[in-house]
């Protein structure tokens, strides 16, 4: 009998189940990016445009009984969002209204407010969350317990989902039941019964493929500078090139309805406007007579592409 038994011996614990083994990565990573104080002072301010959703719905349920409020909301309507049809029904009709306004409060609140912060939120997270690890050689830690290359992804993704649940989808769900509170009847619960789910599947669309772009250049380089150079890069140049391509389709052209066209055709070449195209879909607020395959497509190519390279990557690094 050996005194020192240096071998391989069966694991006599307990183990956690395979289905959870990737919660392990997720705690893990979010502990490590919660200390920065920064993160923490980013989120706190990401979350401020959750003020305006706030009173768009309180003016428009105080439109029901104040005729000068109901004005308000049908101003913005049509000013900001050119929907004339929809302006007349909140100064006629408002309670037939409910639906469609409700709707394009939670799309405003998703599309131009909380992009920006998910971009700036991921762009300070996800490049550490696995260049480290291949810096460190972390990564052989995490893959020598009994974890696949997909679960360990799995737990780096997960903490960006619950960075955009944080910022997006518990201040949207908070707002929508703010307004089913203040609505004058509970009649509104069955007349926007569907939002709670439009908002998950609007988060959905906007998680998926920036966790999977993020994840795709942390997993590209050992140095996490370059990779939030390129994260950052992808929405700026994306950005720019849109608005020189619309800008270019847009000279010529006489009809408003042709230039609306092209704003649209060009709005995949920018990852802001693809996000934002889809998620207007999800709303129900598609006014275009354009393909809707098209920023779908776009989207899911992003996910299963930079997961898929992501995995190849930490895959391969096993097998060096």
């Amino acid at each position: 009998m050996p005194l020192l038994d240096l071998g391989y011996r069966s694991w006599e614990g307990t183990r956690t189940p395979r289905a959870l083994r990737w919660l392990v990565v997720t705690v893990t990573g979010a502990l490590m990016i919660w200390r920065g104080y920064w993160l923490r002072t980013i989120l706190a301010l990401s979350l401020s445009p959750i003020i305006f959703t706030v009173f768009g719905f309180f003016f428009f349920e105080q439109g029901l009984q104040d005729q000068e409020s109901r004005m308000w909301v049908s101003q913005v309507a049509r000013r900001q969002f050119g929907m004339d049809e929809l302006a007349s029904n909140i100064e006629h009709n408002p309670e037939q209204a409910r639906h469609e306004v409700w709707s394009l409060f939670l799309l405003t609140f998703f599309k131009q407010s909380q992009v920006y912060g998910m971009v700036i939120v991921l762009g300070l997270t996800a490049p550490r969350l696995i260049s480290y690890d291949l810096r460190s050689r972390a990564y052989l830690l995490y893959l020598s317990r009994p974890l696949s290359p997909a679960e360990y992804l799995l737990g780096k993704a997960s903490v960006l989902w619950f960075l955009l649940l944080a910022i997006a989808t518990l201040p949207a769900l908070c707002v929508y039941f703010f307004g089913v509170l203040i609505s004058p009847t509970w009649k509104v619960i069955f007349d926007t019964w569907d939002l709670p789910l439009r908002v998950m599947a609007a988060t959905i669309v906007l998680a998926l493929p920036t966790s999977a772009l993020a994840i795709f250049y942390s997993s590209m380089t050992t140095e996490s500078r370059f990779a939030g150079f390129a994260w950052f890069a992808t929405w700026i140049v994306g950005w720019v090139t849109y608005s020189v391509l619309t800008t270019a389709s847009a000279i010529g052209q006489n009809s408003g309805e042709d230039i609306a066209a092209q704003f649209h055709r060009w709005q995949s070449v920018s990852p802001f406007h693809t996000l934002g195209q889809v998620q207007t879909i999800v709303f129900g607020a598609n006014g275009y007579d354009e393909p809707f395959w098209v920023p779908i497509i776009v989207c899911s190519a992003v996910t299963m592409g930079g997961f898929y390279m992501a995995h190849r990557r930490i895959a391969g690094m096993l097998r060096a």
